[in-house]
Order: C-alpha cells, then sequence, then structure tokens
C-alpha cells in the first residue's frame, strides 16, 4: 500500500507526533496548531477521540493543499470492568472531508500515583513526567511510554501504529 500518496495536515505541531505521521506514511506532513476542544489533559477514551476528530477536521479545512486532515490526540481511560486500572491511550482520527477513520494505538497501564496527582492536583500526565524522568518537553520526545519502558516505546511509535491504522481504510483497495 501507498501511504504517501496523500498530502496530510496535522493539526499539532508536537514534534512527536509530526516524526509518528513522517514514520507512518513516508511523508512531511503540514503541522499547524489548532485546538482539540477538550480538556488539556483527557480524561475518557471518548474525550481523547473527540479531540481527535477535532483536531483532524481542523487541520483539514485549515490546508487545503492537504487532502486529508489527522488529529492526534493522547489521553487517559479508565478499565472498569477488568482491570479497575487506568491507561495511556492514543488516538489518530484521519479526515478527507467526507469520511473519518479512527486508529487507536497502544493502550499502557499508568502508575496510580500518576492519575491520583492528575485528578487532585489538575496537571497534565506530561508535567509528572518531566518531573520524574528530570526532563522538560518529554511529550514532544519519547513521552511516558519511554519513561516507563525505558526507551523501548516511544511516544512517536505508539501514535505511529495509530496514524497507520486510521489511513488504511484510504489506501487499500479492501476497503473500496
Amino acid at each position: 500500500m501507498d501511504y504517501h500518496i496523500f498530502r496530510y495536515a496535522l493539526g499539532t505541531k508536537n514534534e512527536a507526533k509530526r516524526l509518528a505521521v513522517q514514520k507512518a506514511t513516508g511523508t512531511e506532513p503540514f503541522c499547524l496548531s489548532v485546538p482539540s476542544g477538550v480538556a488539556a489533559q483527557p480524561m475518557s477514551e471518548e474525550e481523547t477521540i473527540t479531540g481527535a476528530i477535532n483536531r483532524a477536521k481542523a487541520a483539514h479545512s485549515q490546508t487545503p493543499e492537504a487532502e486529508i486532515g489527522l488529529g492526534l490526540e493522547g489521553g487517559l481511560m479508565y478499565d472498569e470492568p477488568f482491570t479497575k486500572q487506568w491507561y495511556l491511550i492514543s488516538i489518530c482520527a484521519a479526515w478527507n472531508g467526507n469520511e473519518l477513520f479512527i486508529g487507536k494505538g497502544l493502550a499502557f497501564p499508568i502508575p496510580n500515583q500518576a492519575v491520583h496527582r492528575i485528578q487532585h492536583e489538575q496537571i497534565e500526565l506530561s508535567t509528572i513526567i518531566d518531573e520524574w524522568g528530570k526532563t522538560v518537553g518529554s511529550n514532544h520526545r519519547g513521552g511516558a511510554y519511554s519513561l516507563l519502558t525505558d526507551n523501548r516505546v516511544s511516544r512517536s511509535d505508539v501514535f505511529c501504529d495509530a496514524v497507520i491504522a486510521a489511513i488504511t481504510p484510504f489506501v487499500s483497495s479492501l476497503y473500496k
């Protein structure tokens, strides 16, 4: 499949997300900063998906030279029925003006102490990861995934999978 047949508009200037699109498509996306329309730290799968869709549609509408708008959103979700654990999720929405597809990356368990701080201090996960990793801007590089896995998985890796999942229906003849 030829993922680089399209030009992509990415609804963020985040470096890890840009790299994910580049790895997934073999192209350099048009990057622009657009609002997600959701909380800075989404706390449900629905909210995370909504933010990704909002970004994809805004990126597409503001970039006439791009055929597909992409919105990448990271968030947290709580798994009530099975593990009673919070998970970090990575979502990609792909919008071409007529069709919308959602791709999901790895769902990764997050330490309870991080979620407790997010809920009580009203801070983002990236703030905690920066503190724990003694760094700044980790969400533009490896993010929580890298810190928690000792660099075995990076944020761009997880978002790359989500991008591939979301854009495959646009490039595969099996969806036509």
